[in-house]
């Protein structure tokens, strides 16, 4: 039996004497406590109480840990922490080592179990203060929380150590963190310029003749499908005020402007423009924000129409890998010409977007599901729609991105548009795929690719279209 025991108990020492001779050094510095003599108050040491506790268990119960540790250090070395935990979990309730400790704050971090997290890097630390990386994490842990007073005494703990230079450059980024993070002011500028292929500039049928009631009618050459080059000019910014650091009070204002000139064309180019200004909110798992905003629209140089909108969406993080959106738009569009009066309208739309987040947010995908009416001041442009979307972002080393997103959209029309002897749907596909390059810090170069099929039972509204858009510029 006791050939058994130190049979068991000798291949959990051999897992930690394998994870502490191939884990990387700053780990190393957590992780090879079990050997460490250094402790601040000798009455208390976990690894000998730990070894006490092992010497009065059975064999079998011995296997049973040796089994469990081999489980959850699997899941945890693949990234699966929040199946890892409970393991961690029910290990330290029979025998805590800092290794346990280790392993459980680390794993309570990466799935947001900030208080847990909290408490076992203490932990370590009141038994070994010289443990730079743990302090490193309870400053990182802290800095999630934004309790950034606290994380920032943490870090300045482990640089007044003169800790090793691999350490000393993680503090000095988190620290920068730290600081862009209280600023009171904080700006952003993005500025783009490229160049457009448009296989369908007026968004106009495939067919020039048109079936209607009673007949058919032909379009003029600038009615339907057209193709031409475009110049196309992006620029965004926007200010954040920090009103309250301590209780995430936020004030955001932004300026959005679009604008597309043809080489050929020019009556199909379009300007856009956009002012939003609103309170935000950022809690420790919350994000709400509620921005009131006004837009102007020309088209071929002609002033079209301007819309007053409001914004609110509230979205919370349950873990650190799923958050749930959802957000609300009125609009309230006018157009300048008389004659578009028809077309005035109010528009609602209600949406949902869960979102699920990979290996520390290199992956995510998210889904959307909206509801939206449109109600204008004639029935025929008047209509209800319900929207579907999905769409995946990933970020590479070499800060390359990748955005590709699919979404099916259906409208219903409220009443029987003119020339046709019933009521009109239309049905949407729509794809997008962009690759952008980072290079030199501030400037990227980007190429985006955009698919519109539309399907309406109304011929002269069915159209399919493509574009191509490279484009370079910066970011400040």
């Amino acid at each position: 039996m006791k050939a058994r025991f130190f049979y068991s108990f000798t291949r959990i020492f051999l897992i930690f004497f394998v994870l502490v001779l191939f884990t990387p050094s700053f780990v190393q510095s957590a992780a090879q406590t079990s050997a460490d003599d250094n402790f601040r108050d000798e009455k208390y040491d976990p690894n000998k109480k730990a070894l006490e506790k092992l010497s009065k268990m059975k064999p079998a119960e011995i296997e049973a840990l040796d089994s469990k540790v081999a489980e959850a250090l699997t899941l945890y070395y693949d990234g699966q922490y929040g199946q890892a935990l409970p393991i961690f979990n029910q290990i330290a309730s029979t025998v805590e080592t800092m290794d346990l400790m280790w392993w459980v704050g680390t794993s309570a971090m990466k799935t947001g179990n900030m208080a847990l997290a909290i408490k076992k890097f203490k932990s370590m630390l009141e038994v070994n203060p010289n443990l730079h990386r743990v302090r490193l994490e309870l400053a990182a842990t802290y800095f999630q929380m934004q309790r950034y007073e606290e994380s920032k005494k943490e870090l300045e703990a482990v640089k007044a150590a003169r800790p090793p230079e691999a350490v000393m450059l993680n503090v000095d980024k988190l620290l920068a963190a730290i600081a862009e993070a209280t600023r009171k002011v904080v700006w952003n500028v993005r500025f783009s310029q490229g160049i457009m292929y448009d296989t369908n500039i007026s968004a106009g049928p495939n067919d020039k003749e048109i079936p209607v009631s009673g007949g058919a009618i032909t379009l003029t050459d600038l009615q339907k499908k057209l193709s031409d080059y475009a110049s196309i000019t992006n620029f965004s910014g926007n200010v954040l005020y920090n009103i309250s650091r301590e209780k995430g009070v936020m004030w955001n204002s932004a300026l959005d402007v679009y604008n597309s000139a043809y080489f050929q064309y020019g009556k199909f180019n379009y300007f856009f423009t956009d002012i939003n200004t609103g309170l935000w909110w950022a809690g420790r798992q919350d994000i709400l924000k509620v921005p009131v905003g006004y837009s102007y629209q020309e088209y071929g140089s002609e002033r079209v129409s301007d819309i007053v909108h409001f914004d609110p969406s509230y979205e919370h993080f349950f873990s650190s890998n799923f958050s749930l959106k959802g957000s609300y738009r009125y609009a309230r569009e006018q157009y300048y010409d008389v004659s578009n009066e028809s077309l005035d309208n109010i528009t609602r739309r209600y949406e949902i977007t869960p979102s699920f987040y990979f290996v520390n947010r290199k992956h995510v995908f998210s889904l959307s599901a909206a509801l939206e009416n449109s109600s204008a001041n004639a029935r025929q442009f008047s209509y209800d729609g319900q929207f579907y979307a999905i769409s995946y972002f990933t970020r590479f080393p070499t800060q390359t991105e990748i955005f590709l997103r699919y979404q099916w959209s259906a409208k219903e029309y409220k009443e029987i548009p003119p020339l046709f002897s019933s009521y009109r749907y239309d049905r949407r596909n729509m794809f997008t795929a962009v690759i952008n390059q980072n290079f030199y810090k501030n400037f990227f170069a980007s190429f985006a690719f955009n698919y519109i099929d539309n399907y309406s039972s109304a011929g002269l509204y069915d159209f399919s279209k493509e574009t191509f858009t490279l484009s370079i510029g910066a970011y400040f």
